[in-house]
This record gives C-alpha cells, structure tokens and sequence, in this order.
C-alpha cells in the first residue's frame, strides 16, 4: 500500500497548479515513486474505481508525464519528475499560444453576429463583478491603470499589496501619466512595495481602524474593493462602476487624503503644520462614519466589508 504521508500530500496539492486533478496527481506521484504497475494494482492500492483509473491513465498518457508497457496485461510507468514537470509547463505554454491565436478569430466571429435590436438593456449601468483569486485580480488592477487618463487613487496597507510586487501593476503604477496618490502604511518609513515611486505620491496611513480597507479608484469612475472572507483562501475583490459606490469610497479617500502627512514628515511636524481643530476633526469622524454606514446600507455584501469591527 503506497504510504500518503505529509510531503506526498504537498507534492499532490503542488502538482495541482499544473493543471492535473488530485486523482492525475495520485496516481503520477505512485507511479513515479513505485515503478511499474497495472491499472488494477493501481487501482487497488489507491482505492480509486477501475473505470476511473482507465480513464485518468489515458489522460495522463495524452499529457506526456506517463508511458505504457505493452504486455498482458498492459501496464504503466512514470516519466521522471524534471521531465514531466518540463512537459507540463510547455504543455500551459502551448495552450496560452493558442489561446492567444484564436483571440483574433473569436472576435472576428462576434463581430459578425448581428446586435439583438430591442429595449435598450438597464442593467449596463452599476455593473458589479467578483474576482476571486491573485491572478484574476491582478489582470483587473493592470488594466484598471492601462486605461486610466485622469487619477489613480490606491488605498491599503504594505500586506495588502506585497502579493503584486515585481508585478506589471507596479510597473505600470511608475509609469502612469494619470495623477496617482496613494494612502499606505509605512513601517520604519520602508516600502518595500511601493520603494520605487516618488514619495510625493504617498501618504501615511495611520488610522488603524482604516488598515482594513483596500481599494483602487480609477478616473473617479471604476473601482476594485478587496474584501475579507475568513473561509475563502484566495483574494476576493468587486469590481463596480456603480457611481454611488465609486464616489462614496471617492469620499472616504479624500478625507484620509486630507489629514494624512506625508512620508517624509514627522508626526511632530504634521501636528505643528496643522490648523485643524478639534470640531473639525469629529466633523471629520463623523463624516468617515456616514460614509462607512452608507456602504453596509446600500451595497450589502456576502462578507462585511473590511474595517468594520462589530
């Protein structure tokens, strides 16, 4: 009986990014680490159905990563695991190209299909949409920069974004001609995300009943809102271009903005550069406090929405 113990249960949840299912990943791992067997000992000795055992061989045949040896009865063998991991990556690669090659066909083809005519649709306003998972994410946040040609408004804490450094996101935030301000924290004044871009273009964020919050606004039109789900793994995020939430958050943001000090200015300095008084400031709170309410009244979540410690 083949052992499953922790490393297998790690090698089996690793070989999963290569687009294998567990039960490809089982029946590899056996195969690379006892050698050559039967699809009825394989079977057995992983309690997996014959059936299914026929079926995930003969795919694991078509991905490369395994060989038959004729007999009778036939039995099976693993390609090494440098090789086989070298085969599933060209495997992706080859997929990407041709993904990429019928992009121009798929759009060709749209194209020629005729526009339903009737009542306009309503729903085209206040769009919503749920991300879930770095990489889908990560394609939203870079095209939200592409695309920007006015402001990029980016708030949240160094852990919020250190999963998109050395990422195109970072890159194109350095490069935008768009106004950008961002409302970070800034440990020991070391970012080590946003290191690279102009400190003018950063503020503390110092409140930490804000840390919570993560969003990026683009053009005051769009917004990505990172959300916390304590039993979802991956990120989540809602993208809208709903005008009431964008300008809310719009609103939260420039109040932050407003109070916040710059990275290179010391509390002290802030403080003494500073008129405003304590009204304003629970004007202010008060203010934040509407805004924060107006979110969870209007746009009820699955999840509460970050920051909020009730």
């Amino acid at each position: 009986m083949f052992a499953l113990d922790n490393p297998i249960n790690e090698l089996n949840r690793l070989l999963i990014k290569y687009d294998l299912t567990p039960n490809q990943a089982k029946v590899y791992l056996y195969l690379s680490k006892i050698g050559i067997k039967t699809a009825s000992e394989i079977s057995k000795s992983l309690k997996i159905p014959r059936t299914e055992t026929y079926h995930l061989l003969s795919t694991l045949q078509q991905k490369g990563i395994i060989f038959s040896v004729f007999g009778k009865p036939t039995k099976f063998n693993a390609v090494g695991i440098d090789e086989s991991i070298a085969i599933l990556v060209n495997n992706e690669k080859n997929r990407i190209n041709e993904l990429e090659t019928g992009k121009t066909d798929i759009v060709k083809l749209w194209k020629t299909i005729p526009k339903y005519i009737g009542s306009k649709d309503k729903s085209e306003d206040n769009k919503f949409q749920t991300l879930q998972g770095r990489n889908s994410i990560l394609v939203k946040l870079e095209q939200l920069v592409k695309d920007s040609t006015e402001n990029i408004l980016v708030l949240g804490t160094e852990s919020d974004f250190k999963r998109f450094y050395h990422t195109n996101f970072i890159d194109l935030l350095k490069k935008t001609k768009s106004e950008l301000k961002i409302l970070t924290d800034s440990p020991n004044k070391s970012l080590h995300v946003f290191e690279e871009l102009s400190h003018k273009y950063i503020k503390k964020l110092d409140d930490k009943n804000r840390e919570d919050f993560c969003f990026i606004i683009k053009d005051d039109n769009e917004v990505l809102f990172f959300i916390s789900n304590s039993e979802v793994k991956d990120m989540t995020a809602i993208w809208t271009d709903s005008k009431t939430f964008v300008t809310t958050l719009r609103s939260l943001f420039s109040l932050i903005w407003k109070k916040a000090h710059n990275l290179d200015e010391t509390d002290l300095e802030s403080l003494l550069g500073s008129d405003m008084t304590y009204e304003h400031r629970l004007r202010e709170i008060e203010q934040e406090k509407m805004i924060l309410n107006h979110l969870q009244k209007h746009f009820k979540l699955s999840e509460k929405i970050p920051g909020d410690k009730k």
